[in-house]
């Protein structure tokens, strides 16, 4: 059994939650599901792994029944469909997608029945990486670099991530995470290389620091994070990310898609509080339950623009949002409200494991102001 209260400890101190007692309902779905990112002969077993959501919508106080009917007839749903899903709504990729007139009418029916979004948005990639940076860090000691952690793994995913196919080649040679005590030097060697070559993409400043932590990691002990686990797997499960949105919110129900993996994975990890089976939550056909049709929708949406936004540089996200017009204006403005007045019920409703940089990016496209 796993103590759920130890999770949601955690999470409540380390973000300063609030709120986190309140009764809600969650309804979830995912996108972007690659159920494990490991390293190959050649590559990821994932050529291009997008940005995993695990999502949907939320409201107060206990489940209710949310009627789509007049939603399916505004959107000109066939009768024939037996669910909604995000492919009646938009095809394509991001930006094709906001400039659908059915996301228009979606959107604003979400904000009309007081649904607010939550989402637990993750790079796969960023996962694998970032224990490099956690491992220098936590042995260094050094304050002036600890405040710096974000920028520096922002810049080391964004190098990385430009470059897959060498990313993936250098973790390969080295078994990583499951580096061996010989390999700790030349595998910090060929990973400044690689940080070398490209260099110019970042900040004079930035790449000094980032090269200057780097080079300081030849001499450290040990690499607490990327030796001993698992040689090339760099994401093995999903499962815990379900079960940490469960624990975080202990006294919210959560109603799921059902997904056969992710069940069976959650009974084995058998969640417990206090020594009592965990039962706040359920996995539920997605044609008998609508709050989860929604959640396709807006989950699909989300994941097809953090996926945007993680191989997309920053200057042509920024051109690309000065074109904006039309539909495409109109939905991108509904999605920043959406994503603000869930920000403003519960910051805790929003949760995003990727580059800082790439967060920024989605905040200057849809125009979101954080203080």
């Amino acid at each position: 059994m796993i103590d759920i209260d130890d999770i949601r400890s955690a999470h409540i101190k380390m973000h300063r939650l609030t709120g986190m007692d309140d009764a809600y309902t969650f309804y979830h779905d995912e996108t972007n599901n690659i159920k494990k990112l490991r390293i190959k002969t050649g590559g990821f077993n994932v050529a291009e792994p997008g940005v995993f959501v695990l999502g949907g919508v939320v409201h107060p106080g206990t489940p209710r029944d949310l009627d789509i009917e007049t939603l399916r007839a505004d959107m000109r749903i066939q009768k024939s469909a037996k669910e909604i899903k995000l492919e009646h709504v938009a095809k394509g990729r991001f930006l094709d997608v906001l400039r659908s007139t059915k996301l228009t009418v979606f959107l604003r029916w979400l904000s009309e029945n007081d649904l607010r979004l939550h989402y637990h948005a993750l790079d796969p990639v960023y996962w694998g990486i970032v224990d490099i940076l956690d491992s220098i860090l936590y042995r260094l000691g050094d304050p002036h670099l600890a405040q710096a952690h974000i920028f520096l793994k922002a810049d080391l995913s964004a190098l990385l991530r430009a470059n897959l196919s060498d990313t993936a080649a250098l973790f390969y040679k080295y078994n990583y995470p499951a580096l061996s005590a010989a390999h700790r030097a030349p595998f910090i060697d060929d990973l400044l290389a690689l940080v070398e070559r490209d260099q110019d993409s970042l900040p004079d400043y930035n790449s000094m620091m980032l090269k200057g932590a780097l080079q300081r990691a030849r001499r450290l002990p040990s690499f607490d994070f990327i030796e001993g686990y698992t040689a090339h797997e760099l994401l093995g499960t999903f499962a815990l990310f379900y079960l940490t949105r469960i624990a975080v919110f202990k006294h919210a129900f959560h109603i799921l898609d059902m997904e056969d993996t992710v069940r069976d994975e959650m009974i084995a990890l058998a969640p417990s509080s206090n020594g009592v089976p965990v039962e706040n939550y359920k996995f539920c056909d997605s044609k008998s339950e609508t709050g989860i049709q929604v959640s396709d929708v807006i989950v699909g949406v989300l994941g097809k623009m953090y996926t945007y936004l993680v191989e997309t540089p920053r200057d042509q996200v920024l051109t690309d949002q000065a074109a904006l017009s039309g539909p495409s204006k109109t939905n991108a403005d509904l999605l920043r409200d959406l994503i603000d007045e869930a920000n403003v019920a519960n910051t805790a409703f929003l949760n995003h494991v990727m580059s800082n940089s790439d967060v920024d990016k989605m905040n200057l496209f849809l125009g979101i102001s954080r203080s």
